[in-house]
């Protein structure tokens, strides 16, 4: 059963885990047997009324948008939660913001972003949101499920992804002008990147690396942005209009 291999991924032992979109409780009652205390939260005021009446003991049913939530309000918890494509990102982005207020994260996500962010660089789907959520996260693959084992079945396939907090590879003095600027270069992927940062900043910058400029930006480590970003901001104010 898929439910019971998610949470056997998810290694609960008497943790308290919150459940982003319960649905019908199917996988929250396996969660309530493993937890110490499972905060199940759905936005659907008619799939709510679903979940109090299983009348789980160790389970609290929370009628709210998960992107609305305060992570420091439940005690670092495993976040455990099968995420619409629609609003991947945006959750993703909680959990980077309130990384500090939770153990881990176990999602269900549809597999073509899963892929994205467990890319190594040098593969197509290595991009902005790599680079992005690896700085922050340790990010491990679970296994993938089939559409057919959805109902209605979706036209893709999903895949089980955790995210661990990890130490910051290096300290950034600005971390949204850091990653606003691997955005920009990201948009030119398939240019060398000397090409890629004259379309972005209007300029080449003096000091990169002859080797670094020959690469494609999908061939650049999270390092090697940050050697890169050091250089080409040194002398350069961004006017937010990029």
């Amino acid at each position: 059963m898929l439910a019971k291999k998610i949470v056997h991924f998810a290694a609960i032992e008497s943790e308290n885990v919150l459940e982003i979109g319960s649905g019908k409780g199917v996988l929250t009652k396996l969660i309530a047997e493993k937890a110490k205390k499972v905060f199940a939260v759905e936005i659907d005021k008619n799939l709510v009324k679903t979940l109090a009446d299983l009348h789980l003991p160790n389970v609290v049913v929370i009628n709210q948008d998960f992107l609305q939530v305060n992570l420091r309000d439940f005690e670092q918890p495993v976040i455990v939660g099968n995420i619409p494509y629609s609003i991947t990102t945006p959750i993703l982005e909680v959990l980077v913001k309130q990384k500090d207020y939770f153990k881990r994260a176990v999602l269900t996500i549809q597999k073509e972003y899963g892929n994205r962010i467990l890319a190594q660089a040098g593969c197509r789907e290595y991009g902005a949101i790599t680079v992005f959520l690896n700085y922050h996260f340790l990010v491990k693959k679970g296994f993938v499920i089939s559409a057919k084992n959805f109902s209605p079945a979706p036209q893709v396939s999903s895949i089980v992804v955790s995210l661990t907090k990890k130490p910051l590879p290096f300290i950034l003095e600005d971390e949204e002008k850091f990653f606003q600027f691997i955005r920009g270069v990201f948009r030119y992927r398939r240019k060398l990147l000397k090409n890629a940062i004259i379309n972005y900043l209007r300029r080449l910058p003096a000091g990169i690396e002859p080797e670094l400029l020959k690469k494609r930006p999908e061939n650049l480590s999270l390092e090697d942005f940050h050697i890169i970003y050091q250089i080409a901001t040194q002398h350069y104010v961004y006017n937010g209009s990029r």
